[in-house]
């Protein structure tokens, strides 16, 4: 039986922690109404920017879990984030996935030891084979050490690995190389914050979008022009609606850093929408520069006063 194509926009959502690092599951329920009330398509919990490597085995479940509950009841659609070094997590937790009611899971590449394309195929086709839910492959080489090509990540699709990827490298030729190799039920997503109008307008079928947790309306606008093929208003969206605020995740503070998860957790603060802290070693402060850069934008959004 055919798995059901994935496609839309998605965002990887924060997890919000206590200040003494425990999990704050009633503010997960918060940020699922928020975004559930601005148009995006669905949530991706526990991924890169859900801290997925700050949590341990049985915490990845809970939140997952309680990530589908309140993105089904916002009207969201919610592919978890079952990642892990170990196969055998991977198969575990998506199969709690699964259970819980999540519409797919994404699973990077596991990271450190830099599997083969043997080990990798292995991995994707056990948990594919462990599961009746689609299954993204999250492919991000600058987090996970592992780049594969074009031919071997559509290779994983056309014999039954993954349903669909969300491609990090943010190469608009990629997208339509991946296209190519494959057919029009591989869900190609863009995964990044800058060129989506490029793809969207002619390959990708979806967008995963981390400042869409901050900016949730502006790149779901964005999302569904270039899906109308809108693409000239597309383009003045995207001028209008991410550079004002694309400052804030590309350009470093004086001590040379850019603080991206601690800007997305304090803007929501100040939208009014509890993301709690994070955990150690990710500092929960800001430097008071950043903190202006950030009203300021958030100002010019008319989000505060």
């Amino acid at each position: 039986m055919a798995r059901t194509k994935l496609e839309g926009i998605y965002i990887p959502v924060i997890t919000p922690f206590n200040e003494d690092e425990s999990i704050n599951f009633e503010a997960i329920k918060g940020v699922a109404k928020f975004l559930g009330e601005n148009g995006v398509t669905g949530i991706i919990p526990s991924g890169s920017t859900g801290e997925m490597i700050g949590l341990r085995l049985e915490e990845q479940i809970a939140v997952n879990k309680a990530y589908i509950e309140a993105g089904h009841a916002n009207g969201l659609k919610v592919v978890a984030s079952t990642g892990a070094y170990r196969t055998c997590d991977v198969v575990t937790m998506s199969q709690a996935a699964e259970e819980a009611g999540a519409d797919g899971v994404m699973v990077v590449t596991p990271w450190y030891m830099g599997p083969n394309k043997k080990e990798l195929y292995q991995h994707y086709k056990t948990i594919h084979n462990s599961i009746s839910i689609p299954v993204m492959m999250y492919h991000n080489p600058y987090y996970s050490t592992v780049l594969l090509d074009d031919k071997f990540i559509a290779r994983l699709y056309n014999e039954g690995c993954i349903d669909a990827v969300k491609e990090r490298q943010a190469d608009v030729y990629r997208q339509q190389n991946l296209r190519r190799l494959t057919d029009d039920n591989f869900g190609i997503f863009y995964g990044y914050d800058v060129c989506p109008v490029e793809c969207l307008t002619c390959w990708s079928d979806g967008w995963v979008c981390g400042t869409g947790n901050l900016f949730p309306a502006e790149n779901a606008k964005i999302y569904q022009l270039a899906k109308e093929k809108k693409t000239a208003e597309a383009m003045k969206a995207h001028e209008e609606l991410i550079w004002p605020y694309l400052h804030l995740f590309s350009e470093s503070d004086s001590n040379g850093d850019v603080l991206w998860l601690q800007i997305i957790k304090e803007g929501l603060k100040m939208r009014g929408v509890e993301a709690g802290y994070s955990r150690k070693p990710v500092l929960s402060d800001l430097p008071e520069e950043t903190i202006k850069r950030l009203k300021d934008t958030l100002k010019h959004y008319g989000y505060i006063d």
